[in-house]
């Protein structure tokens, strides 16, 4: 079975205050400062969409709670072994 991950930070604009912590310390350079302000007044940071390798040094750095999180999953691409476990469930009366 071969699987693809597929990272990306998820960062809330209105708990952001624009430190720039997690711009710093993104090695790849994924996470910008955006020119916009939330209600807050803060210039907020956000992911630029390509990038991201869920090292999660963004979210360790950043020093608001609940501000920032990387999400991560796996996108399966071949599913020879589901596709095993379904048949013999099948041969043995399973839908």
């Amino acid at each position: 079975m071969v699987d693809e991950e597929i990272s990306f930070p998820v960062i809330n604009s209105e708990l952001c205050k624009g430190c720039k912590r997690c711009i710093t310390g993104c090695p790849q350079n994924a996470i910008l400062l955006s020119d916009d302000m939330n209600n807050a007044g803060y210039q907020y940071a956000y992911y630029s969409g390509n990038g991201c390798t869920g090292c999660k040094d963004c979210y360790f750095t950043c020093p608001e709670p609940l501000a920032l999180e990387v999400h991560q999953y796996k996108k399966i691409v071949d599913d020879t072994v589901g596709r095993m476990i379904r048949a013999k469930v099948a041969s043995k009366g399973g839908k």
